[in-house]
């Protein structure tokens, strides 16, 4: 199975996720890659998991938005709220998603979905 990526924009979600969830979840951090058979048009998926508090609700719905912090407190943070806009913006410019969920034993967790490689080269 093969992946067409382009490198720079894949490394950008894969540090930014795995970024995410070791700043502001708790260990383990895990990162798991696995053919996305269940996909239409097959591809590869990578999920990002943590074991920390997860996602507020309301978060859930906005984690995507440019500018969206889990905090209104964290407005002064190092981080400017666009990491994962980002993100999801680079999977899209691959054909691929970004989605955002709470763990059923609590943390959060990312996937992301490219498609495989018969498509179109990535932007």
């Amino acid at each position: 199975m093969f992946v067409r990526l382009d490198p720079r924009r894949f490394d950008v979600i894969v540090a930014n996720l795995a970024g995410n969830a070791l700043k502001h979840g708790r260990p383990p951090v895990t990162l798991r890659f696995e053919r996305a058979a269940g996909e239409p048009g097959g591809g590869v998926r990578v999920v990002v998991a943590d074991r920390g508090p997860g996602l507020p609700g309301d978060l859930l719905a906005v984690v995507f938005d440019r500018f969206t912090k889990a905090e209104a407190a964290r407005s002064r943070s190092e981080g400017s709220g666009l990491g994962l806009s980002i993100a999801r913006e680079n999977a899209l410019l691959h054909g691929g998603t970004l989605d955002a969920a709470n763990g059923p034993d609590g943390g959060a967790v990312f996937t992301l979905w490219l498609p495989d490689g018969k498509g179109e080269e990535p932007a």
